[in-house]
């Protein structure tokens, strides 16, 4: 019985000649060549990488090795050279093992660091290490707690808490939270941005420590707000109240935070009131 071939995607990176058999060899062919390149990229081995990738691509590639192999990775200096390493148009294998290269540099130490406006945990999930991005997104937004951009990101993995505090922090309202949008438009309550935080609190999709850090993070803790008629964030704050928290030495009591809530909104407060029944 003849040995079975296996038939993997076209390569990338090279030609393949029209009318080339489909099925290729799993043990010899010029093919092998770009397997061993997207594997040695794979395991972020690029001096290897070089030696299998395409001609025209091999000096840009040697390039990114020397830069890897550094000894010392964790100058400023490195990092200047690891982006001055990247090329326009190179193989997407090779802009994803960069990508992964650049995250892991600037998630080197406990507070990740920043280029070009984008955390650590965007060039990681460009280059395919999701895990590893979600750790430093917590690590990023525990620091930079009013980072719209990185709370957007934060909603590929948690889409409510994510795109409500994306929102909240002046970023825009994004697809995961179509179904609150719809209950603000039923209450008439705006600006949609600011209300989505009460409001996904009132539709069980988030905790009141997230209502809580949030207003920490734009410093709306440590004064009592003044109830006016369609203020979020008012709301927000005599939600904390009403439900048994202290917020301030002169707080006022649960009694007296529900009527505010009332005052600032009669729609949410009805939606209130069922939540807590």
């Amino acid at each position: 019985m003849p040995a079975r071939r296996f038939s993997p995607a076209p390569p990338a990176c090279y030609p393949v000649a029209v009318g080339a058999e489909p099925q290729l060899s799993l043990f010899e062919g010029p093919h092998l060549r770009q397997v061993r390149f997207e594997r040695a990229l794979d395991r972020l081995d690029l001096g290897a990488a070089a030696a299998d990738a395409p001609p025209e691509w091999q000096p840009a590639v040697a390039a990114l090795a020397d830069v890897v192999h550094d000894r010392v990775p964790r100058d400023p200096a490195h990092l200047e050279r690891l982006v001055a390493a990247r090329r326009p148009g190179w193989p997407a294998a090779v802009e994803r093992a960069w990508q992964r290269l650049v995250g892991r540099r600037l998630d080197a130490s406990g507070v990740p660091a920043v280029l070009d406006g984008e955390p650590a945990a965007a060039f990681l999930l460009r280059g395919g290490e999701p895990e590893r991005a979600r750790g430093s997104l917590r690590r990023h937004l525990r620091r930079r707690p009013r980072d719209a951009g990185a709370w957007r990101l934060f909603a590929g993995f948690e889409p409510v808490l994510g795109a409500v505090r994306c929102a909240f922090h002046g970023g825009p309202v994004l697809p995961a939270v179509d179904h609150l949008v719809d209950l603000l438009g039923e209450d008439e309550v705006e600006p949609v941005e600011r209300w989505l935080l009460p409001y996904a609190w009132l539709a069980h999709e988030i905790g009141l420590e997230d209502v809580r850090s949030a207003l920490e993070a734009e410093r709306r803790l440590e004064n009592a707000p003044i109830p006016l008629p369609g203020d979020a964030a008012a709301f927000a704050w005599y939600l904390l109240v009403a439900r048994g928290q202290r917020l301030t030495s002169g707080a006022c009591g649960v009694i007296e935070a529900r009527t505010h809530l009332r005052d600032v909104s009669r729609a949410a407060f009805r939606r209130y009131l069922a939540r807590v029944s």
